[in-house]
């Protein structure tokens, strides 16, 4: 049984369609029947499980589709023999109907009248959650990994999988998007023990990308993103069974009527209850794409009303607002000088100098200066400057507004390395990129965690796009505390570091770190450097580093 999108297909084309005639005589084909005495049988089970059984018949029908009343947007099943079993989720009245289609066209429709009762009641604990016992509001759980993620329904051998083993967000991943966060979705209790449901979206909704084309009818873009869309008001929620099959789950299923959704748009209103808590709710939901392939998608929701703990206010610590003229504070900063290991590692093509010409300080910003010029056997030169041994912290918030350089190989960054970096060595020490951006790819600037259970090309980074980073100032930031790194730019975050398990592995980011501020040329990171570039500066306006209140 297919579920499609019920189209009144012009007379030729369904022609085509069902009979597969290309460039044959028409003659060939047969008589062009429309089907006629079409009837229609329903039995409506009398136990409680909202099942029916629908026979349409009729003569010269190769195809029908039969509708069952739910929903303002109504989708056809598809059947080529007429017969189909369907199962409502909510007691009430409906209206079924049906069209035949034969080689002629369509014929019209039958209808009939039918009552359902459906006695499944949820747990009266569930209720309470959902409802607080009047009306309740529920947020994504934004904080946690997995608020949001995506996996296969089943393993190869058919087995049903409940977990999202394809992608799992991280906490506050989707804060740069604009709108999802935003979303208030509400359970209310009525005076007849009914629960109804409604969305809050602002007008605006997450859309995946998939279901674009088909809800929306514009082009599907490349990734998930937030579209102007108006939702039902006010919709019934009719709870029942799971037949999923997976063990951890709590059996329960809810359908929001009117088409209506939990927030991100998936073009299904069905949700599969895996588990919750007083203040807690974790669901499933699968979504068919226009092939039939099938994903379960996971959602966390929190209640409104939960005590959650309150973003921590911050009093500023230390700051270095590059004030006077000339070289940087001597008593705040030093230099690395040379080229390092191959270039400090990464394969880089700089001299790193103390000199004016790399690295100043005028006009309340530093400056630090890459140059192509030959230069004790390099063809390019530019600054590194450090706060090892004379300023060095653990936790806080830290802000940097810069301005970076432009040009293909420059490889600004603003970092922390870890201080005990002397005794045990690089990545045991962890490394916190703050910031660190490339002019092959302009405008987009990215944060990286390296600790020994990744480092070099780690997979514990995430990046965005800032239009016009060399063109004006942007602050960078760091929240680093016992147990997450949240970078961001401009107040929007838009990467979390939160392993599960903190180890000397995953979490060397317990002990003093120190600023690193340089502007690198080429390497494994900056690429190939343009044949035309002169020099380019990154201009710092302040670092502040505020510590919790």
């Amino acid at each position: 049984m297919n579920n499609l999108k019920y189209l009144k297909l012009p007379f030729l084309a369904l022609l085509l369609l069902g009979l597969g005639a290309c460039e044959e005589d028409l003659s060939e084909i047969g008589e062009l029947n429309t089907p006629t005495n079409l009837t229609l049988n329903v039995d409506v089970a009398q136990d409680g499980s909202g099942k029916v059984t629908v026979d349409a018949n009729a003569d010269d029908a190769f195809v029908y589709h039969l509708f069952f009343g739910v929903g303002e947007s109504e989708t056809a099943t598809v059947s080529s023999t007429g017969s189909v079993e369907y199962i409502y989720r909510n007691s009430g009245d409906y209206i079924i109907r049906v069209v035949a289609y034969g080689s002629g066209g369509l014929s019209s429709n039958t209808s009939t009248d039918i009552s359902v009762e459906v006695l499944y009641e949820p747990p009266t604990d569930l209720i309470q959650t959902l409802t607080n016992g009047t009306s309740r509001n529920w947020l994504w759980r934004k904080a946690v990994p997995g608020h949001l993620g995506v996996g296969p329904t089943a393993d190869d051998n058919g087995n049903p999988v409940g977990e999202p083993i394809w992608y799992m967000a991280q906490p506050f991943e989707k804060e740069a998007d604009g709108c999802l966060y935003e979303d208030l979705m509400t359970f209310t209790l009525n005076s007849d023990n009914t629960v109804d449901y409604s969305l809050n979206n602002n007008g605006v909704t997450y859309f995946n990308r998939g279901e674009v084309a088909a809800e929306l009818g514009e082009t599907p873009p490349g990734a998930d993103q937030c579209y102007n869309y108006e939702v039902a008001p006010i919709v019934a929620v009719g709870f029942f069974e799971s037949e999923s099959g997976l063990s951890n789950t709590t059996d329960v299923s809810f359908l929001l009527g009117s088409g209506s959704f939990i927030s991100y748009f998936l073009g299904s209103s069905t949700y599969e209850i895996l588990s919750y808590s007083n203040d807690e709710i974790d669901l499933r939901v699968i979504q068919t794409d226009d092939t039939g392939f099938q994903f379960a998608w996971y959602i966390k929701l929190i209640a409104e009303d939960a005590a959650v703990d309150p973003e921590p206010e911050f009093e500023l610590f230390w700051s270095e607002e590059f004030d006077g003229d000339g070289a940087p504070d001597p008593a705040t900063w030093s230099y690395n000088i040379g080229v390092g290991d191959n270039g400090w590692g990464n394969g880089e093509e700089q001299f790193y100098t103390d000199r004016l010409d790399n690295v100043s300080v005028s006009d309340g910003t530093l400056k630090i200066t890459a140059k192509r010029e030959n230069f004790s056997g390099r063809q390019y030169t530019s600054g590194r400057i450090i706060t090892q041994d004379k300023f060095e912290f653990t936790y806080g918030k830290i802000e940097i507004r810069a301005k970076l350089p432009t040009g293909g190989g420059t490889w600004p960054a603003l970092w922390l390395l870890g201080a005990n970096f002397d005794v045990v060595g690089w990545p045991s020490c962890g490394e916190m990129d703050i910031m660190e951006h490339v002019g092959n790819r302009q405008d987009v600037v990215q944060a990286a965690v390296h600790s020994p259970s990744s480092f070099g090309d780690t997979f514990n980074k995430g990046e965005t796009t800032v239009p016009g980073v060399s063109d004006g100032f942007n602050t960078y930031e760091l929240i680093w505390d016992a147990q997450s790194l949240r970078f961001g730019v401009n107040g929007n975050t838009y990467y979390t570091y939160d392993p599960p398990v903190k180890d000397g592995q995953t979490w060397p980011f317990n002990s003093d770190a120190f600023f690193i501020l340089n502007v690198a040329m080429g390497g494994s990171l900056g690429g190939a450097i343009d044949n035309a570039f002169t020099e380019s500066t990154m201009e710092v306006d302040y670092i502040r580093v505020f510590k919790e209140q």
